[in-house]
């Protein structure tokens, strides 16, 4: 049990962040209140999510809206990104989320200033900016009560919004960000992003959807709830991987292993009615006896794995297995039986021939394994 101990209070200090795609919001008397746009649709978003081995993610949303009138009409968009849970146990009044960065969006080729608001959640009058001079931030770090009272918890976002002025015809926004990717007991990274408040535009869907997830110059080992794509096949489109369906707590996900490209989902005419929720695979495998390691080995995260002092009869074999995950994940060929038998057994590893053996964009990770 060392090492799970070990795990989980390091995880404690890890953030959790929820991304939100854009919505449409009427402001009124300090509000930013939720509504369904009647003209404006979605005639196309390519929503990429970029796992990285810098504990960042890298975000890019492509939009193609069409405005059927013959005017310009403007409407105010904007996303929530929850607060950090755990994290740095500070409230940040400016509305910009501690873990968001480089945000930009451009509409038709042009930037856009945005602004930054921290508001209530869940209110019947709407997302309420909140007037920190009478409230502070609560134990629970997601919520806020007011100063002399204790006992009222009022849930915040951190909310980007801006306005976005339609032309006739086809309109097309895009936005980036990069964000730090949120962490848990169970998981190396975690990515969820509100993909429902499409159906606030015109037309109640996107009528061309495509969800890109990347690994680029990395190899990840995620899965992604199965319910909420269903509907369509993953295709590799890039690089190496292989996909399958697997069950947690009896709950099914579809779990894939990528290396050096990319997963696409496309589907047209839709309509979400479930969130992206993605995270690495560790909840999976961190109990199997059977390969204690190496079946939730990830480039960006050491885990202190080797309780040698515990099961001592394999000490020698488990840091051998150890000094080699940097290479399994980048696809080495293994001629020792021993070795080869050991990763030939854990699903993710997808075997490369044409791999030659360089450390040079190994990880602080990669290196940590090395040391074993």
């Amino acid at each position: 049990m060392k090492t799970r101990i070990t795990l989980f209070f390091s995880s404690l200090l890890c953030s959790t962040v929820l991304m939100a795609n854009d919505g449409v919001y009427f402001t009124s008397g300090n509000q930013l209140i939720p509504l369904i746009e009647t003209d404006i649709s979605i005639r196309k978003e390519i929503l990429t999510i970029g796992l990285q081995d810098d504990g960042f993610a890298n975000i890019t949303v492509y939009y193609e809206f069409f405005n059927p009138g013959t005017t310009d009409k403007k409407v105010l968009m904007g996303f929530e990104a929850d607060p950090s849970y755990n994290d740095d146990y500070e409230f940040h009044p400016d509305g910009k989320h501690p873990h968001i960065f480089d945000f930009t969006v451009e509409m038709n080729g042009e930037k856009l200033s945005y602004q930054n608001a921290v508001c209530e959640q869940g209110t019947p009058e709407g997302i309420k900016p909140i007037d920190m001079n009478k409230y502070e931030l609560s134990e629970t770090v997601t919520t806020v009560h007011p100063i002399g009272n204790d006992t009222l918890f009022v849930p915040f976002s951190y909310v980007y919004y801006f306005d976005a002025t339609f032309k006739p015809g086809l309109n097309k926004i895009c936005h980036t960000y990069k964000y730090t990717q949120s962490s848990t007991v169970a998981t190396a990274f975690e990515i969820e992003y509100k993909l429902t408040p499409a159906t606030r535009w015109a037309n109640h869907q996107i009528d061309d959807f495509t969800l890109i997830i990347r690994a680029d110059n990395t190899a990840k080992h995620f899965i992604i709830y199965e319910q909420a794509f269903n509907i369509a096949p993953w295709m590799l489109t890039e690089g190496e991987g292989k996909q399958r369906i697997t069950t947690y707590y009896e709950t099914p996900y579809r779990e894939f292993a990528l290396r050096n490209g990319a997963f696409t989902w496309h589907k047209n005419n839709y309509c979400p009615q479930n969130e992206l929720s993605l995270t690495s695979a560790d909840a999976i495998y961190m109990f199997n006896e059977t390969a204690p390691f190496g079946s939730f080995y990830d480039r960006a995260s050491i885990y202190d794995l080797f309780y040698s002092e515990e099961r001592s009869e394999d000490s020698k074999l488990r840091k051998r297995i150890a000094h080699n995950l940097p290479y399994a994940h980048r696809g080495h060929v293994f001629k020792d039986p021993v070795l080869k038998a050991y990763f030939q057994s854990l699903w993710w590893y997808m075997p490369d021939p044409s791999y030659v053996d360089n450390q040079n964009d190994f990880t602080e990770c990669d290196r940590k394994y090395l040391s074993y």
